[in-house]
């Protein structure tokens, strides 16, 4: 898996963490093709805020906003796509550079983020790293808006976040 990081001006080991999760991840969600693309970017809370207001109609400040860039085929709508996430499938989303297929976008607010982890008492990498995992969980299909969904999205948040010592205290 390619991750493009921006904004990168902080602590190297957030990256580190976040590439080995994403590693992880792949693996516990039984993705079948590895050849993917994901950006990353670190902002602001002025630029969530600004995100979220533009895209979500929701003029506030949140944590991490995720940017899918692929419908599974023949759907209007996201729906999990681990078991179809392949080059075939996906052919016109390969990205002639990296010759990888383009996920989508995920913005973190580095500021949110360490506010979680001081009122859940985790650390910052643990947060950092949790945030980037919830966000390649939206680009895959998962969703938490209704009960079922968000049980599912959170049992694999936390298999993932377990296999790279990082659970939740």
């Amino acid at each position: 898996m390619i991750i493009n990081f921006n904004k990168t001006t902080f602590n190297k080991k957030y990256i580190q963490s976040i590439t080995k999760a994403y590693s992880e991840a792949l693996k516990i969600l039984k993705v079948k093709c590895k050849d993917l693309e994901v950006n990353i970017s670190f902002v602001s809370k002025k630029e969530i805020r600004d995100l979220n207001n533009k895209f979500r109609s929701k003029d506030s400040v949140t944590d991490v906003l995720s940017f899918p860039n692929l419908l599974e085929p023949g759907k209007t709508d996201m729906q999990l796509i681990t078991d179809t996430l392949t080059r075939e499938n996906f052919k016109s989303e390969i990205n002639p550079d990296t010759n990888a297929i383009f996920v989508g976008d995920i913005c973190i607010c580095k500021a949110i983020a360490f506010k979680h982890a001081k009122e859940y008492g985790n650390t910052k990498l643990r947060e950092m790293t949790y945030m980037a995992v919830h966000g390649l969980l939206h680009l895959l299909g998962y969703d938490h808006m209704q009960d079922n969904d968000k049980v599912l999205m959170r049992e694999m948040e936390e298999k993932i976040m377990k296999k790279v010592n990082l659970e939740r205290k």
